[in-house]
């Protein structure tokens, strides 16, 4: 197997070295960390591209967090972020409307644009991006920013997770290209009680989100006003309080230019409230049910547990190493510490 550094600053093949071992994981907010050893200097900075390659096929593409040889020997310890890391930066939001216009992935094409590639920066800009918007995913939720300050790449991990909404890499001669679409996939369905399926943990659940009253700040005429939101037992959402679920009330504050874009963040409350459950489970790497380009972070999924039954949630972790002849996954998104498992 291959690992492939590639220059940020101009786009050319640093080295190409074969790998002596590596562990891969990928998170669903785009803070999977990974590690690859290699046998010789990469010739490689912090923030180059790192490929790895099994023939024709990558299995990992990111960016180099660090790269450590402390102890003297040929043995290089290369340290990376998920590729989406390049775009961790905080940026103010513009051309925000062409959510609902066009759809998401023009505005993330345009934004990839306008504040990474060609900002006429010459130091900085990666002018060998081409962004193609493939679909047109048209919504009325914007991003969350604060004095109209972002983080850009916590916007890719929520659209992947609220919206289906992917990025791809693809490395060509001379550009890096960037495909972005909604995925048309079909729910996978995991059974954990079977034995292709290891090891299947499930360390917290939460009940259900079943009303949500809603403190909406209209930012067009500063009017605020209440507003109530009920799931019911056919999975949707409304505001009439009739055939509702048993579960938990919340409350939220939103600040929205328009009702549309209200209503539709008090919808997401209620999807990311469903993936409110941590699963673990350790998956054959070579499983016939189960293909490894079907176990992909943001995939949503039903998942049959010998403690809960069958719920509906998302594939929120991945990881693989070398070695092993499994693949780690979590399911859910969410976090559980020591303080919630003693409560």
């Amino acid at each position: 197997m291959l690992c492939y550094f590639i220059s940020k600053k101009d786009f050319t093949i640093l080295n190409c070295l074969e790998i002596a071992e590596y562990s891969v994981a990928h998170k669903l907010d785009c803070s999977g960390k990974t590690k690859i050893t290699i046998a010789g200097n990469p010739g490689a900075a912090d923030e180059d591209f790192v490929v790895l390659k099994d023939g024709k096929n990558a299995k990992f593409q990111g960016i180099i967090e660090n790269i450590d040889n402390t102890d003297g020997e040929k043995k290089y310890i290369i340290s990376c972020l998920e590729i989406e890391k390049c775009f961790d930066r905080k940026i103010v939001l513009s051309d925000a409307d062409l959510i609902a216009s066009d759809g998401i992935e023009n505005f993330v094409a345009r934004t990839i644009e306008a504040y990474f590639a060609d900002t006429g920066d010459l130091f900085s800009d990666m002018t060998y991006i081409e962004c193609r918007a493939l679909t047109h995913t048209k919504i009325s939720a914007k991003p969350a920013a604060e004095d109209g300050i972002y983080n850009f790449v916590d916007y890719i991990g929520e659209i992947k997770q609220q919206y289906g909404v992917f990025l791809e890499f693809e490395f060509t001669k001379n550009k890096l290209i960037i495909s972005i679409r909604k995925k048309q996939q079909a729910t996978m369905q995991i059974d954990t009680t079977i034995t292709d399926v290891y090891k299947c943990k499930e360390t917290y659940k939460i009940k259900a989100l079943s009303k949500l009253n809603v403190v909406w700040l209209n930012k067009t005429t500063q009017a605020q006003s209440r507003r109530y939101f009920y799931l019911h037992s056919d999975r949707s959402i409304s505001e009439e309080n009739a055939d509702r679920v048993n579960g938990t009330i919340s409350t939220v504050y939103i600040e929205a230019e328009t009702e549309a874009e209200m209503i539709q963040e008090a919808k997401n409350e209620f999807k990311s409230n469903s993936y409110s459950h941590a699963i673990e489970a350790e998956i054959l790497a070579n499983s016939k049910l189960y293909p490894a380009n079907e176990l992909y972070v943001g995939h949503e999924v039903t998942i049959k547990t010998a403690a809960a039954g069958i719920q509906k949630s998302i594939i929120s972790e991945i990881s693989f190493t070398d070695t092993a002849d499994i693949v780690k996954v979590k399911f859910g998104v969410l976090k559980v510490t020591l303080t919630d498992k003693l409560k």
